[in-house]
């Protein structure tokens, strides 16, 4: 039997309805396979199991913003469900047990919330009392919703608030904390001066398509470049990723080899072999994989993702046995798991790598929001804050290797995807984005970062739009001019620089 769900708006039910980026949701929130689609006014989850399962699913809450939301798990029936209210009651849930989390219960500071919640909970219980007339039941809950939405986004910056003051009077800050991701094919020397004088760290792309187009050819040019200079001015460098799988990151040649295990391991092995060899004596950090858990591209089995992982960050140890090395995990938010049945969750493969004897000292993690890509869609300040509460269990520190959100609600065509990806597609945090709000949401998310212990160092993701990854996505313009962004990166530069003992 499928899960069905009733959808309202403005108290009336719709009868047109396009789920955008919709994933059938599990256990602790990680998406599981599911097929989604509105039929006949209905929203229908179809799964090949009878267990309860929510879903995960673009929601515009109009000028709240508009963001990827989820029900609770439910069991099929055949009654439909009222979306509106399933979704209210989610965020709700998720509020408690995060306030349980972060000892937010009966602190006295925290009383304005909890206020605030009770006001959310008792609105709720009324739309419970009024299920019977579902257009009135689901108007109450938007408006429950609103107010959860609101207070959870709230309750993330006090208690970001809280940490971060905590961690600045231990002088806990690591001493380079703000990075940024160049683009080694620029060459401009006003980019390059920019990026020496205002940030602590470099992260520099050594991608596998780049370096070795073809299978007997290296350029390496532009990297030596980067690297030289880089080594010079003393600016650390983080490389890397070195093997990533996806489409964009692997040579062409390569994918003869998408069914052939054994090939791709020794080829990937060489290939790390030599770009380490080359660079041992300038990099700082070594980015060894990243995304292998998405398995987009190879099949590979589970074991045979974490056996590479193993394997690849072992040989860099065997060629620099004191190197700081990464495994980076894209995509946090797991929405890929949904569609590849060979694929890993996030989670099950950070803290598989971390319990399978693999001899690396960080987890990488890419935070991209705002185009419609998947682990792209708009997410709001509770969930950002509670991804990055996942990975406080599992003993690593985590380097933030790619922020990045737009400056623009339009496709660029500059972008590397030439103008394919329109950020209006993929929701808006709190109204569309523009050159202002990509500057505020840098600083809500660095904040929030900075404040969870475990959390090392931040990069954002282009340093300018020059064919950025994402729609206007640098914190220079294409004319290298500073926008508000890089103003408000050297804010927190400035204010979160380590106290000299």
């Amino acid at each position: 039997m499928p899960i069905t769900f009733e959808i309202y708006k403005d108290g009336e039910r719709v009868t047109s309805f396009t789920p955008i980026s919709a994933v059938a949701m599990g256990p602790e929130s990680v998406p599981i396979p599911g097929d989604i689609k509105f039929v006949d006014g209905l929203l229908v989850l179809t799964r090949t199991d009878e267990h309860a399962a929510g879903v995960s699913l673009m929601w515009d809450l109009g000028p709240m913003g508009e963001y990827h939301l989820e029900t609770t798990r439910l069991p099929p029936r055949e009654k439909p469900y009222n979306l509106n209210v399933e979704l209210a009651r989610c965020r709700l849930m998720k509020i408690v047990q995060k306030q349980e989390d972060w000892n937010l219960f009966d602190f006295p500071r925290a009383e304005k919330y909890t206020t605030r919640f009770r006001e959310a909970q008792a609105m709720f219980a009324d739309a419970l009392g009024l299920l019977d007339t579902p257009g009135e039941a689901a108007k109450v809950a938007d408006h429950a919703l609103e107010i959860a939405l609101d207070l959870s986004e709230e309750l993330s910056k006090f208690h970001a608030d809280l940490l971060i003051n905590r961690r600045r009077s231990a002088n806990a800050f690591a001493k380079h904390i703000f990075g940024c991701r160049v683009d080694s094919t620029v060459q401009n020397q006003k980019y390059k001066d920019t990026l020496v004088e205002n940030f602590d760290y470099a992260v520099l792309p050594m991608s596998w398509k780049q370096l070795q187009p073809e299978e007997d050819t290296f350029i390496t040019e532009p990297t030596d470049e980067w690297v030289e200079l880089l080594t010079k001015k003393r600016v650390p460098i983080v490389a890397g990723p070195l093997i990533n799988l996806n489409d964009d990151a692997v040579p062409d040649w390569m994918f003869i080899w998408e069914h052939d295990y054994d090939t791709l391991r020794e080829l990937a092995y060489e290939y790390v072999q030599k770009v380490v060899q080359r660079y041992r004596k300038g990099v700082s950090v070594w980015n060894v994989v990243s995304g292998l858990h998405t398995n987009s591209n190879f099949t590979l089995s589970f074991e045979q993702i974490i056996e590479l992982t193993r394997l690849l960050v072992s040989q860099v140890k065997a060629i620099l046995p004191n190197a700081r090395t990464l495994v980076t995990v894209t995509q946090p938010y797991g929405e890929y798991h949904a569609k590849g049945a060979t694929s890993v969750p996030p989670m099950l493969y950070a803290e598989m790598v971390a319990q399978a004897g693999v001899n690396f000292e960080a987890f990488g993690l890419e935070l991209e929001t705002g185009v419609p890509t998947p682990g792209g869609y708009t997410r709001d300040l509770f969930q950002v804050s509670s991804m990055l509460d996942r990975f406080s269990t599992i003993g690593r520190p985590v380097f933030l290797t790619s922020v990045s959100a737009p400056d623009r609600a339009t496709p660029d065509p500059a972008d590397k995807s030439e103008g394919h990806l329109d950020p209006s597609q993929a929701g808006r945090w709190h109204r569309p984005w523009d050159p202002q709000l990509q500057a505020d949401w840098l600083e809500a998310v660095y904040r929030m970062a900075l404040s969870k212990p475990y959390v090392e160092s931040i990069a954002w993701g282009n340093l300018s739009d020059d064919n950025p990854t994402i729609p206007g996505g640098g914190v220079l313009d294409d004319l290298l001019k500073p926008k508000p962004a890089f103003k408000k990166l050297q804010e927190l530069r400035e204010q979160f620089q380590r106290k000299k003992t």
